[in-house]
């Protein structure tokens, strides 16, 4: 998220990875005692890339026609928050394209072997999205 610090959660990370790795060592220690062992546990973190935090003011029109239409179409209240992990939406925010991520028909599994989407959802994801689309554009009226 925008408000969070790269280095922040790098040390939490590190903090936990600390932890476990003491509490193994510890471990090995111990039962090493009665033999010839001497198993010690190590880590490293390395950063393959960095992509920035994006976000879009809720209070953005964009924003409250994705709101309005899910009311709509739904009947029920949609919650905005941030979404992840990264995505190219920062790409987009950063031209000065405004941007939804992570809005789409019921699914799970993102990106992974399993990945699905609840196939009667879609049609209302797309009603969704053409009431988005009309709003935001004022296409109709």
């Amino acid at each position: 998220m925008p408000s969070t610090s790269v280095d922040d959660i790098l040390k939490k990370i590190e903090d936990i990875m600390e932890n476990i790795i003491n509490e193994r060592n510890e471990f090995y220690r111990k039962i090493s005692l009665s033999s010839t062992s001497s198993a010690r546990l190590s880590a490293s973190i390395t950063i393959k890339n960095q992509l920035p935090a994006a976000t879009i003011d809720s209070n953005h029109s964009l924003v409250l026609s994705c709101v309005n239409a899910v009311k709509k179409i739904l009947n029920i209240m949609p919650t905005t928050n941030g979404c992840g992990p990264a995505n190219e939406g920062y790409m987009l925010i950063g031209s000065g394209i405004p941007t939804i991520c992570g809005f789409g028909p019921i699914g799970g599994n993102v990106h992974g072997v399993d990945e699905w989407i609840s196939v009667p959802s879609m049609p209302q994801t797309v009603d969704i999205y053409v009431d988005i689309v009309s709003n935001y554009c004022h296409l109709f009226g």
